[in-house]
């Protein structure tokens, strides 16, 4: 497909620098790679190169390991077979690579703790941590014993996180999203490659070197791939940019493209959230525009409200629209509930006025009683005593009992 031509060409790159770096092996896969991915005449030519290369490999491995020498290999088969001719010299590491690795072994499949980073954690701050550890831990830069298991876990963790799918899977369940999902590799020792699902391998396993040496440049030891700057994880799959052809800026746009669609998302997303607000909002407005809000009856008389009835139970006077309340009127349980809230009504306007004529009465039988009985006016005293209480007396038929 057009769209893989691009990793091709930069997956052959890579098998170009592990052939010249004597890797040979690792050459003719990731040239098979390539031409799976994007056939192309370069591609085709190389991989009779490099089977030719490898063939001949095969046959003078002894020869070749004997006359390596250090610092032209920058594979991890290579750095082996270097250390074989070295093998007297026993490697050499401090105490803190020990705990360090014990540490990042110890954090078992939360690969947010073996990045030493949080959920809220950004895709910068993803590659920022794993080229770091990976550095720290490379085989080719620690000896301290479990050092290799603990790189492949670094490597393990970044895969998921970088895929924003399996790290959502991660986040919901926790451990390893493939292994849950396919039954796959586990753990530790175990494992030996990751499946990168995106268009840049097309489901083929990537394993952690191959990892490192494309994310570094394809430099496993040594300078770690002059002329590459970086490493973009487009989507699911993983996508090395060279920035020094030029690829960077096509990079920035698929990373702004990317961006707006991500934007697009959120907005979506947020609609939904408000959607049901939205909803209610509307009803409550649409029942508001629809719903006859004019009262049914008022207890004084207007132009409007002209008619007088009675309540049947306690002979209220109250006012009414004839012409709008027929309907009510043809009911008896409407009517009834009318009638029930004229009298509520009625009540509470008693109450209050006899609130009023009890602070009256209290009022005037405080001026005329004096202070302490000095100045006291008999008279007014008794007519204050003996004030109309017309409210309050009211009241009563409703079977209340002010305390006046």
């Amino acid at each position: 497909m057009e769209i893989n031509k691009d990793e091709a060409i930069r997956c052959l790159n890579i098998a170009k620098n592990h052939y010249g770096n004597g890797n040979y092996a690792a050459a003719l896969r990731l040239t098979k790679k390539s031409i799976n991915l994007y056939p192309t005449d370069p591609a085709k030519a190389f991989l009779e190169k490099a089977e030719a290369a490898a063939a001949n490999g095969d046959s003078s491995k002894q020869s070749t390991n004997s006359k390596t020498t250090s610092g032209t290999s920058t594979s991890f088969k290579s750095s082996t077979t270097t250390s074989s001719s070295s093998s007297s010299s026993e490697k050499k590491y401090t105490q803190e690579q020990v705990s360090a690795v014990k540490k990042i072994l110890a954090c078992g499949s939360d690969y947010y703790q073996v990045l030493s980073l949080d959920k809220k954690c950004t895709e910068v701050q993803i590659k920022k941590s794993y080229r770091k550890l990976a550095l720290q831990f490379h085989p080719d830069k620690n000896n301290a014993p479990g050092a290799d298991e603990a790189f492949k876990l670094i490597s393990k963790a970044f895969t998921v996180l970088s895929d924003p799918q399996k790290r959502s899977i991660h986040d919901a369940g926790g451990g390893d999203p493939e292994q849950r999902g396919s039954g796959g590799m586990g753990g530790g020792a175990g494992f030996r490659g990751f499946h990168a699902a995106g268009p840049g391998f097309a489901g083929d396993e990537i394993s952690p070197e191959d990892l490192f040496n494309m994310f570094f440049g394809g430099g496993g030891g040594g300078g770690f791939g002059p002329g590459f700057s970086s490493a973009t994880f487009v989507g699911p799959g993983f996508a090395p940019h060279y920035y020094r052809n030029g690829a960077g800026r096509r990079a920035q746009q698929f990373q702004q493209q990317r961006q707006r669609q991500q934007n697009g998302t959120a907005g979506w997303t947020v609609l939904l959230q408000i959607l049901p607000l939205l909803i209610l909002f509307g009803y409550s407005l649409l029942s508001g525009l629809f719903t006859d809000n004019t009262p049914t009856f008022s207890l004084r008389p207007t132009n409007v409200y002209s008619q007088v009835r009675m309540t049947q139970s306690h002979q209220v006077p109250y006012y009414v629209n004839p012409s709008a309340f027929r309907s009510t009127e043809q009911s008896r349980a409407k009517l009834n509930r009318v009638e029930q809230q004229v009298e509520v009504d009625w009540v509470r306007g008693l109450q209050h006025t006899c609130n009023n004529e009890r602070r009256e009465r209290a009022t005037r039988l405080n001026a005329a009683a004096g202070v302490f009985g000095i100045g006291r006016n008999e008279e007014q005293y008794q007519k204050a005593l003996k004030m109309p209480m017309k409210s309050c007396e009211e009241i009563k038929r409703f079977g209340y009992n002010p305390d006046y």
